[in-house]
């Protein structure tokens, strides 16, 4: 049994609350991905004695109206492995590919002087 069907299952007859109703395939989604990402964090799981039902729990505790769904997902990573954390990464892209992220000038080019050759050029 894999771990996406073992945190199912762990949901038969189980009833939940409208907040982790709303995130439970999310966070289940991401369980397994990081699963897959980590064998040390899929073991944990595996023979962890903790129940999805109560991770889902612990994943919105003290939520009202609103919860990022990183904030979510690092409650659910930690419920399951105390101490672990996830990164995310977001960069801008207006439309260019990230073109216009890019820097043009560095701290070790500021000193420089820079010439365009086709300003001599008066034709």
């Amino acid at each position: 049994m894999d771990i996406k069907e073992k945190l199912t299952a762990e949901l038969k007859n189980v009833k939940l609350g409208k907040y982790e109703n709303v995130v439970k395939s999310y966070v289940l989604d991401e369980i397994c991905i990081f699963a897959k990402q980590n064998s040390e964090f899929a073991q944990a799981i595996e023979q962890s004695d903790k129940s999805f039902a109560d991770c889902l729990k612990a994943s919105v505790a003290g939520a009202k109206e609103h919860i990022s769904d990183l904030d979510c997902y690092k409650r659910a990573v930690a419920f399951y492995f105390p101490g672990a954390d996830i990164k995310c990464t977001m960069t801008l892209d207006l439309g260019d590919g990230g073109f216009s992220n890019s820097k043009t000038s560095t701290a070790a080019d500021s000193g420089k002087l820079q010439l365009d050759l086709d300003s001599l050029l008066d034709f």
